[in-house]
């Protein structure tokens, strides 16, 4: 794969070159040829993501920095870029075809889609080294991924495939939300809540109707909603902006939207990681990539990583209200909360050293091993009732099976009724709050050196930032039913 991306982007390297070595300082242009060539090919690689040009100037900035704190890249523990397959011993059934979302099995399951950020997008996921970090391996994304099967790539959809091998909308191979790659992925690198309801729910609802194999009225849907890391990423800078309160709000109008515009859909609503725990990956190079891209939850002062975390809280028990609330319960549509991710944590080494393997070469997003988790505890979820989820991230936990006495994806309605109301937030049984929240009305960041490494930091934040600006009006028009209640 990293020799692919070079050769990808290789041809940029000649008009690019003047540009860059005006830019480098007198010491790094004695750098060898090796350490010279991955910096063009990153700084090739950044302007192809990004269709931008102004990256001279932060090159500069990055290298002026690199050099004076003397980094150097280390990437001995990083995972191979293999995919990494889920043991499946699962027997398959059919059942009579579901009537309702509270008889809905695996089977029954026609279309996949998900929503979110870069890590629905996958990005990094199977990156060698920060050189390629910034391609979206949207194929091997932990809920909507679908490149190969279930014995080499574990991901939900390839679950899925098990029991419904025509199942349609999964990612394939790598792109960017626009790409033909991507499906149903309409997921965007750097997004925040507001980024779902304003651009990516539109962009989901045109992909699906000009679908010709998709039948909008009649096929059951399942939506992975995942969002929220950049939002706690910057809530120590606007802590009114990124309050809890507007979060649950933009979620709120995103899950209005997917109610007026999908029928048929079981949404998965997973609940935001605590990205503080990504700041027990240190060393100088993850705490430089961490001082670009969430200095709020990892490398800030000690009361802005406090508050981070407390916001993170935060954000779960509101839209544990959200939810408990009952609006989203209807014969065709419901929305259940996934709370596996509460308790993700870096694993441990024997040493007791996080192991750098289940994440990316950033220290930031998810490796193919970090998403091969995600997978199964997003599956596992799924099958356990409401109330009795797991919250533990717990590595290389079989898959739930579904079974007689269990057959269907659980539900509020389906659960047992002495199990709701329970807040995963805290871990303790309380009764929905409301809030008063306004209406909205639609208009619609090498392993050869110095160099290479402190680009990427920069890239990586740019291209997130930049990510997000979707243009609305090239979105597909939707209906938007305002509920009053939360």
């Amino acid at each position: 794969y990293c020799t692919q991306c070079i050769h990808r982007f290789i041809k940029n390297v000649r008009m690019w070159h003047s540009h860059l070595t005006r830019a480098l300082p007198a010491k790094t242009r004695q750098m060898d040829r090796g350490q010279l060539l991955v910096a063009i090919v990153t700084l090739c690689l950044a302007i192809t993501v990004d269709g931008q040009a102004d990256w001279v100037a932060n090159l500069q900035q990055a290298i002026n920095e690199g050099l004076a704190r003397g980094y150097v890249s280390n990437t001995s523990d990083i995972q191979s870029v293999k995919p990494v397959p889920i043991p499946f011993s699962c027997e398959p059934y059919s059942l009579a075809p579901a009537q309702t979302v509270n008889e809905l099995t695996p089977a029954d399951i026609k279309v996949v889609a998900a929503i979110g950020d870069s890590l629905t997008a996958a990005m990094g996921a199977k990156a060698c080294t920060v050189l390629t970090n910034l391609i979206e391996y949207r194929g091997v994304s932990w809920s909507i991924g679908g490149d190969d099967d279930i014995s080499i790539s574990g991901t939900m959809p390839n679950i899925i495939k098990k029991y419904n091998p025509g199942v349609i909308g999964y990612a394939i191979k790598t792109g960017s939300e626009d790409s033909a790659n991507a499906r149903f992925d309409q997921a965007v690198s750097g997004a925040i809540a507001t980024d779902l309801w304003e651009n990516q729910i539109s962009a989901l609802l045109q992909r699906m109707q000009q679908d010709t194999s998709v039948n909008m009225q009649t096929d059951w849907k399942v939506i992975t909603v995942f969002v929220g890391g950049n939002d706690l990423c910057a809530f120590c800078k606007d802590q009114t902006v990124y309050s809890a309160a507007n979060y649950a709000a933009n979620v709120k109008y995103t899950l209005d939207l997917i109610k007026a515009n999908f029928p048929r859909t079981f949404v998965n609503l997973v609940h935001t990681i605590d990205i503080t725990e990504v700041g027990k990956l240190r060393g100088l190079w993850c705490d430089l990539v961490h001082s670009y891209v969430c200095k709020c939850g990892t490398t800030g002062s000690e009361a802005d990583v406090a508050m981070t975390k407390q916001a993170a809280v935060d954000y779960r028990a509101a839209l544990e209200d959200l939810i408990n609330s009952g609006q989203y319960e209807a014969d065709d549509f419901t929305v259940v909360i996934q709370p596996f991710s509460v308790g993700l944590t870096p694993p441990l080494k024997p040493d007791g050293e996080p192991d750098k393997s289940y994440f990316a070469p950033d220290c930031f997003h998810f490796s193919t091993k970090g998403h091969k988790e995600m997978a199964v505890g997003l599956w596992n979820n799924m099958l356990q009732p409401v109330g009795e989820k797991s919250t533990d991230w717990t590595l290389n936990q079989p898959v739930i099976c579904p079974s007689a006495s269990g057959p269907y994806f659980y539900t509020k309605k389906n659960s047992p009724a002495q199990k709701f109301g329970v807040n995963f937030a805290s871990g303790e049984n309380g009764q929905s709050r409301s809030s008063d929240l306004l209406p909205v009305y639609l208009g619609v960041g090498v392993g050869t050196g110095v160099l290479a490494l402190v680009v990427v930091v920069l890239v990586v934040g740019v291209v997130i930032r930049k990510r997000r600006q979707k243009k609305a009006g090239e979105r597909m028009p939707l209906v938007y039913h305002k509920s009053t209640d939360m």
